[in-house]
């Protein structure tokens, strides 16, 4: 069985482009021959199953500007597809080259799975504040997701949304167990040193966010509650770090924010350092499907503090003891009390950090890639009988 991945995002800074880059990783070490074939003129995985198609012209993503739509040749990612010959498609994600991708499958009479990832839908409420144009967004995922075989996602929260609001019904969609690189994300990675390379010197917890520095990530609201804390603990010495890239990111650095220190996009060693030597671990998204970076937090032993909606609550809440505190989305006096009271009680933190560090040796990305293997040659010997 040869599986083909197809899509938009690859060498960008997010929890999709991680999880398929692990997905081709994983593949190489496990002799499954697996593809990936992406049009992206960023930085590029070198990997012998990665097949990146230069872009004919790219603009940035509305509303998301750091993903580019990067548009192929319709006709050099069907001469890819004759060339690999695989017997199974994967669509990660609806862009351009998930869309190109739906229509050769149909073409060549090939079977489609696919992964809602992204809620596009919610972020184009988010940044609008157009409850039609959520709708519209809506219809939109539906149509796109309407042929594919089956639909995974990777929380269970959202196979509830997505047969609620884009009509992706039970029998069509799965689960794919989340998991993420228990090596590259581990408390081995400790090294407090790297707080400096990045401006934060000072001796008080450090308090990280990794992601999008965007209004769809909540990070105004994460600002705006960094303040309300600052001013109602005038002596603390805590200070916040985020990483990421995104257009908020340029327009804040430029205020006045109490100890706020943005570090633009870290990957690397660099990542795990800044996330294995952090005190806490703050995520106030109320879009996200899973929270990849969560993951990654509670793997390197952090204590997580989380929203009430989406994804990242069923992390951090995973096993028998909750990985940090799930408070209610968007409220400010709950995420200010979250703070003090993790801020004020290291042993609190740690004692969090301990439970969601324990959850994670459950959320191998080696389970997530057999899981999704076994589910694609499934796939494969139903639509053959």
């Amino acid at each position: 069985m040869r599986i083909c991945i197809f899509t938009d995002t690859l060498g960008d800074l997010n929890g999709v482009s991680r999880f398929i880059q692990d997905m081709g990783e994983q593949a190489l070490a496990n002799g499954i021959d697996l593809h990936i074939v992406a049009s992206t003129a960023k930085y590029c995985p070198d990997l012998p199953n990665v097949h990146n198609l230069p872009p004919r012209w790219r603009v940035p993503m509305p509303f998301y500007r750091e993903l580019d739509l990067a548009y192929p040749s319709a006709n050099a990612l069907e001469r890819v597809l004759r060339e690999l010959r695989p017997d199974i498609l994967h669509i990660s994600t609806p862009g351009p080259v998930g869309i190109i991708a739906k229509k050769l499958a149909a073409k060549h009479k090939l079977p489609v799975l696919g992964t809602y990832h992204t809620d596009f839908p919610a972020y184009i409420r988010d940044n609008t504040g157009m409850a039609w144009a959520k709708r519209a967004a809506d219809r939109a995922m539906q149509r796109f997701y309407l042929p594919f075989w089956r639909v995974f996602t990777r929380s269970a929260e959202y196979l509830d949304i997505m047969e609620r609001e884009i009509g992706i019904d039970r029998a069509r969609s799965a689960l794919l167990p989340p998991g993420t690189n228990r090596t590259r994300f581990h408390p081995s990675h400790k090294n407090t040193t790297v707080f400096a390379k990045y401006g934060v010197t000072g001796d008080g917890p450090k308090v990280l966010y990794v992601g999008r520095i965007s209004k769809e990530k909540n990070v105004p609201f994460l600002l705006d509650v960094w303040q309300r804390y600052k001013a109602c603990n005038p002596n603390s010495t805590a200070e916040l770090l985020l990483v990421g890239e995104g257009f908020l990111r340029h327009k804040r650095a430029n205020l006045a924010l109490d100890d706020v220190t943005f570090a633009g996009p870290v990957i690397g060693d660099d990542l795990s350092a800044l996330y294995a030597s952090s005190d806490l671990f703050v995520f106030p998204s109320v879009t996200d499907t899973l929270g990849q970076v969560v993951m990654e937090a509670q793997a390197s032993r952090v204590c997580c503090l989380v929203s009430d909606v989406g994804g990242p609550q069923s992390i951090v809440n995973h096993g028998g003891g909750p990985g940090g505190m799930v408070v209610r989305g968007n409220d400010d006096d709950a995420w200010v009390d979250a703070l003090e009271a993790l801020l004020e009680n290291a042993t609190l933190r740690q004692n969090f950090a301990r439970r969601g560090y324990e959850n994670m040796q459950h959320f191998d990305i080696k389970v997530s890639f057999t899981h999704f293997i076994e589910t694609h040659s499934d796939a494969l010997k139903r639509l053959h009988r």
